[in-house]
């Protein structure tokens, strides 16, 4: 039974949780209002709803989240995404209960983080907090999701096209990197197999031997590696990322040279390759990302290309060739490791917009000619 008390002007209570331990709140105006807050203590008692983190601020429960559930699961770039988030939650709602926070100063804090991010990066942003919302409800920490119904705004990303190669300039990078890669070049090879495969650069870092299958034309994919750090290799970004595609001739006989070159160069120098790595250069290093992109940069620029891209607009351009190619956006999703269609939907919209133009033309013409 609650116990109901009155100290300086000021209404309290006490509800006690077993025989030893007791939860107690005083400054209601009313004992009206001591009363049913201690009555709504009682029920979430009865109903096993209570939490050692009752009351907890909102910033305090996001981090205890993140370390619990995040921290040391994911690569180190997604998790430092996740500690930025903790740090704007933290500068907005310091010392906020997370049971205090409401839909619309959550949307108020969300209009704020919209105006100097992109809109990806704010709906990313916004992702994050649901996940430990639904967290903190099934917890019993909070009751409803103020993150429903939160309008995603956000600054206009760079032009799409700008993110991958128009075919011509796709054409001419094959061809340079094809007449030009070597093991002493070995970035130019990476960026073919990027090109002719839409792997991600961590995905090509980590490529190694038995991973690929020259007679079958097929490379598994089933590790990334670290090559900010250099700490090693590392889980694919998800789950779906493993995946076992098909190659191109020109990609297989790359890879065939590749290894015969490897060969020869590693034993005059007695060196094993003991991770077994593809892209290996002949210093047995695995190149940067910093590396393979300024190779990238002096390609384009030297083919005069209006697209300067990154390594992951190699993904893009790869993406962007099939779906003008009619390739079936299942098989393309397949391909790029994605974790369902509707994401590739997401990310290639633009594209498949001019796709279904196409295939409203055409069902038109047959329609018209039945």
């Amino acid at each position: 039974m609650a116990q109901i008390f009155q100290r300086n002007n000021t209404w309290g209570y006490r509800v006690w949780l077993d025989s030893k331990h007791s939860k107690s709140k005083s400054g209601f105006k009313r004992r009206k209002d001591a009363y049913n807050a201690a009555i709504e203590l009682e029920d979430k008692r009865g109903k096993n709803l209570l939490s050692e983190d009752e009351g907890i601020s909102f910033p305090d429960y996001f981090n205890k989240w993140i370390k619990t559930y995040k921290l040391g699961r994911l690569d180190r770039t997604t998790e430092s995404k996740y500690i930025t988030a903790s740090k704007v939650i933290t500068e907005y709602f310091e010392g906020v209960a997370f049971k205090d926070v409401t839909t619309t100063n959550y949307q108020t804090m969300l209009d704020d983080y919209a105006k100097t991010h992109a809109k990806d990066t704010t709906r990313r942003f916004n992702s994050y907090i649901k996940k430990a919302v639904k967290y903190a409800i099934n917890d019993g920490i909070i009751y409803r999701d103020f993150t429903f119904g939160a309008i995603i705004d956000g600054l206009k990303s760079k032009d799409s096209s700008l993110k991958f190669l128009e075919i011509g300039e796709a054409e001419a990078l094959k061809k340079v990197c094809i007449e030009t890669w070597s093991l002493n070049s070995i970035t130019r090879a990476e960026i073919l197999f990027g090109l002719l495969t839409g792997c991600r650069y961590g995905e090509v870092a980590g490529l190694t031997w038995d991973c690929v299958d020259l007679n079958k034309q097929t490379v598994t994919i089933n590790k990334s590696y670290d090559y900010v750090s250099r700490s090693g290799f590392k889980p694919t970004k998800t789950e779906t990322s493993n995946r076992t595609i098909s190659i191109s001739d020109e990609t297989t006989d790359m890879l065939e040279t590749l290894l015969e070159q490897q060969d020869i160069l590693f034993k005059k120098h007695h060196f094993k390759n003991p991770n077994k790595h593809v892209f290996i250069n002949n210093r047995h290093q695995v190149p940067s990302g910093n590396a393979v992109n300024k190779t990238l940069a002096q390609i384009l620029n030297d083919i005069s290309a209006k697209n300067i891209i990154t390594f992951h607009g190699l993904r893009h351009t790869h993406a962007s060739l099939l779906i003008a190619h009619g390739i079936s956006i299942d098989y393309i999703s397949e391909r790029l490791g994605h974790s369902n269609v509707s994401m590739t939907y997401r990310v290639y919209t633009h594209l498949l917009e001019n796709v279904r133009e196409k295939d409203n033309e055409n069902t038109m013409d047959f329609l018209n000619n039945l």
